[in-house]
């Protein structure tokens, strides 16, 4: 029986700290870039983008003073790692969108098991297709191979000029045969030690004895060899991600206006939200977390009505947040954290009105509680109290689908009712009375002689507390029209409105 040869994809960014900076500034894509370490002119350039290498400038080689002389118009960033990270987390969440067992690495490459990959794509080639295009979608360049281990994946990402490359099962042998030996980066000594021997090419690294290159060479030797030969040291080990989609960037200087922090910010939800959709999703909630040059943090967590991808919507919350409660110094470093979850979506009736959109609902709910205050913003919610008039809020939670009745209660019935506006705080009235009843009512803004009356209902309650409860209510028809709900204090004997009859 023949045995069944894996099938190992490899998603490659070739210089990951250009790559994040170019995905975090668009602007510094195709220009000469160098990334250095520090910030003086002695400071090491630790990477260069294609157009700084094209002039001379060597990562780890020249200072930023060296590098600026042979490319006077060299764009120099400090390195930043926060936004490296947040680059290879969109790598990794780009792969794990197409394969469930995925292996990243911290230089800019994540292996993947295209055999997991079979029901989402037709061929090989497809599925390398659909990765490097995702991770366009994401803002990274990269190249996509696939072969039958973790070694010829990446030596084919690396060689794929055109994007992807595919090395055909049980052809192997043939591929890595004619690369250099620079492909595998071996150390300098092993270098010039089969530099010595004459072997420049991997395979004729590959036709040696593991067993006498051990013994010359040690094990260093022997692995240099099974690379060659495209084995792998270990099996793929797949890593979980993080449910979170965080974003985070290190300011070039601090800001202590509003306006460019959203310009920082909109780039970073972009960048989020961009990622939340390769797998159909949209943000929740959203955490903000705001680095400042006091050395303290600002942290914020911002609650979405619906979950939505819309970056208008979310800014203009982060927006309202931000005006509502400024920070207290400049911004340094900005960390956003968004909570994914699914798109619910909603059942339209036919004898029922259209609900309001979920990103304008966010919008306005997001306004209406710098305004008023987010506890004054929700969902009405009951009090376990017999006292008329309390009210709580609860935050207010968009249902899914359609609303409709539990089983096995009745609906209810359409037509007209009599609905009460209830006034907070109650109007303080002065009510005449004839013969215990009431005969003509003077407050602000309404009175009347009193044309019908009905009632009294006694109410009595929180009798073991300090403030007890006991009123006598009233429905009264004035002469202006007006139906309005009334009651009496029995112990100050003060009369109030405290509901309108509309």
């Amino acid at each position: 029986m023949e045995n069944r040869v894996p099938r190992i994809a490899c998603l490659l960014v070739p210089d990951l700290a250009v790559a994040a900076a170019c995905r975090a500034d668009p602007k510094l894509i195709g220009i000469p870039l160098a990334l250095s370490e520090g910030t003086g002119p002695h400071a090491r350039v630790v990477a260069a983008s294609p157009a700084a290498r094209a002039r001379g400038v060597q990562p780890g080689r020249h200072s930023i003073a060296q590098a600026r002389v042979l490319a006077a118009d060299l764009v120099v960033r400090p390195r930043d790692p926060a936004v490296e990270r947040s680059a290879l987390q969109a790598l990794a969440q780009v792969a794990a969108s197409l394969a469930s067992r995925i292996e990243p690495t911290a230089d800019g490459a994540v292996f993947l098991d295209a055999e997991g990959a079979t029901h989402l794509v037709a061929s090989e080639a497809g599925l390398a297709t659909a990765l490097v295009a995702r991770a366009a979608r994401v803002g990274l360049a990269a190249r996509a191979g696939i072969g039958a281990s973790m070694t010829v994946a990446r030596l084919a990402a690396a060689r794929a000029t055109d994007g992807t490359l595919v090395v055909p099962a049980r052809t192997e042998c043939g591929f890595m045969a004619p690369l250099p030996l620079t492909c595998l980066v071996p150390p300098a000594d092993l270098a010039a030690t089969l530099e010595r021997w004459g072997v420049r090419r991997l395979g004729d690294l590959a036709r040696l004895p593991i067993a006498e290159v051990a013994a010359r060479l040690g094990p260093a030797g022997a692995m240099l060899v099974r690379a060659a030969r495209g084995e792998d040291e270990r099996p793929l080990a797949p890593a979980s991600l993080a449910g979170l989609v965080e974003e985070m960037i290190s300011l070039e200087y601090p800001l202590d206006t509003l306006e460019p922090l959203l310009f920082v910010l909109r780039g970073m939800l972009e960048r989020a939200l961009a990622r939340l959709g390769l797998e159909g999703i949209g943000c929740a909630r959203l955490g903000l977390t705001l680095g400042l040059d006091d050395r303290r943090r600002d942290e914020r967590l911002l609650a979405l009505a619906a979950p939505t991808r819309d970056v208008r919507t979310i800014l203009t919350c982060l927006r309202v947040d931000l005006e509502a409660r400024p920070p207290r110094a400049a911004i340094e470093r900005v960390a956003l954290t968004a909570l994914p979850e699914r798109v619910r979506a909603a059942q339209l009736g036919l004898f029922q009105p259209p609900g309001p959109a979920p990103e304008r609902l966010a919008t306005t709910l997001a306004r209406l509680a710098a305004l008023c205050g987010t506890e004054r913003v929700g969902t009405p919610a009951v009090v376990n109290s017999h006292r008329p008039g309390v009210a709580a809020v609860a935050p207010f939670v968009l249902s899914g689908a359609s609303s409709s009745e539990p089983p096995g209660q009745p609906a209810l019935q359409s037509g007209c009712r009599l609905v009460v506006r209830a006034l907070r705080p109650p109007r303080p009235v002065e009510v005449f009375c004839d013969r215990d009843r009431p005969d003509f009512l003077r407050g602000h803004g309404l009175g009347g002689r009193v044309v019908a009356v009905a009632g009294p209902w006694r109410l009595v309650g929180e009798w073991w507390s300090e403030a007890p409860l006991a009123r006598d209510y009233y429905d009264l028809e004035l002469s202006d029209g007006g139906l309005y709900r009334c009651y009496r204090e029995q112990a100050a004997g003060r009369w109030f409105v405290d509901g309108v009859y509309d």
